[in-house]
């Protein structure tokens, strides 16, 4: 469902936004939540100005973050905006200037203020961030829900323009604050924060454009690293489901070495077992291969070599590959398992296509029915009971 808009004299027109009263807006609407109270609205979208959102938010997310709530930032830029206007400019006689930016600008406003008052988290604000950026911050109880919940946003605002807009996230936790607090470390700690999300968002944009790739990406980074303390790893609360097959994330990976070896660690949960789970990875420059993720202390990694010295974070695009283990539970196992009360999926992939080998390759109905009843024994030894 598209975003509704607010009433005719809240949404600004062309026009109406370079009018000079304010406000423009009823400031009772403005998208904050219990942050950034009595801040003014940007006159052009109904967000917060973001030199009041500035002055609030390094108090609200620092105390959020003491409080050992999660944090997500968010930072969107529309895409390709100069050349929609340079092309409306030179197609329309009555646009000149920056009119069809602000058209769309006010847009991009009204879909993220509807937005915004869905969302459950009591905590939390939209403001402005330039010319064509908006910065959402907000205290989240589920990282995944926030990031599908942005992609709402994201999907909304593709339908109702003329031009895509890109994202830029970020999980923060009371463990990213720095253990040195001298004056005014706030402000540098969230200016630290805003800036990271800022270079994930431009890297990946600069990095679609040079790709030849679409737009409206939402890229997801973790906080920099702050001290060198040697971390037990992140906590599984800020980390993304890996992509299933067919889906695409879009991430900023951070190079370690581990065992002598060079990995690229991804904000995103590793996979249970040994295996790994395969990836279809597509790098800065345009190459894409298939790579076996691994979990490092609960984190994904990929194998990964020349990694240029000083690089903090890799931009890539991961997309989930299908398994191609055979999942298709033959009738007679399928029964069998019914009839005991027992989940297939409590054996890992790699033994279930073994097992239906041996069940597919039996010579006999004995054999196989003697092989269909050791199966749902190893089932059974998996689940801890006995048959």
């Amino acid at each position: 469902m598209e975003p509704s808009r607010t009433s005719h004299a809240a949404t600004p027109s062309v026009h109406g936004s370079l009018t000079s009263s304010v406000p423009l807006f009823d400031p009772s609407q403005l998208p904050l939540r219990a942050w950034c109270k009595g801040s003014r609205e940007d006159a052009v979208t109904g967000l917060v100005a973001f030199p009041d959102f500035h002055s609030h938010i390094p108090r609200c997310l620092t105390a959020a973050l003491d409080e050992g709530r999660l944090v997500a930032l968010a930072i969107g830029d529309v895409d390709g905006l100069k050349d929609h206007v340079e092309r409306t400019n030179s197609t329309n006689p009555t646009s000149y200037g920056h009119l069809a930016g602000n058209e769309v600008m006010s847009t991009v406003g009204a879909a993220t203020r509807a937005w915004f008052r869905e969302q459950p988290f009591g905590s939390g604000c939209a403001a402005t961030f330039g010319g064509d950026e908006v910065i959402l911050a907000a205290v989240v109880d589920d990282a995944a829900q926030f990031h599908k919940a942005l992609g709402v946003l994201r999907d909304r605002l593709g339908a109702a323009l003329p031009v895509t807009v890109s994202f830029a996230l970020m999980f923060v936790t009371v463990g990213d604050l720095p253990a040195e607090r001298e004056r005014g470390w706030k402000h540098d700690f969230t200016n630290t924060l805003l800036a990271a999300v800022d270079r994930t968002l431009f890297t990946h944009k600069a990095a679609r454009r040079a790709g030849g790739g679409q737009g409206g990406v939402i890229a997801v980074t973790r906080p920099p690293l702050l001290s060198e303390s040697d971390q037990a790893g992140p906590d599984p609360l800020v980390l993304l489901p890996l992509p299933a097959a067919s889906d695409v994330v879009h991430v900023v990976a951070r190079p370690d070495q581990i065992g002598g070896r060079d990995f690229l660690l991804l904000p995103c949960r590793g996979p249970v077992g040994q295996r790994g789970a395969q990836l279809r990875v597509t790098f800065p420059t345009g190459s894409a291969r298939t790579v076996v993720a691994y979990a490092l202390r609960g984190q994904a990694a990929v194998p990964y070599v020349a990694v240029t010295d000083g690089v903090t974070g890799v931009p890539l695009t991961v997309q989930g590959v299908r398994d191609r283990t055979p999942r298709t539970v033959p009738e007679d196992l399928a029964a069998a398992l019914e009839r005991a009360g027992l989940d297939w999926m409590a054996v890992p992939a790699h033994e279930q296509a073994q097992i239906l080998h041996l069940i597919t390759e039996a010579g006999t109905e004995e054999i196989r029915s003697g092989r269909v009843t050791a199966a749902v024994d190893a089932v059974a030894a998996r689940k801890g009971t006995s048959q």
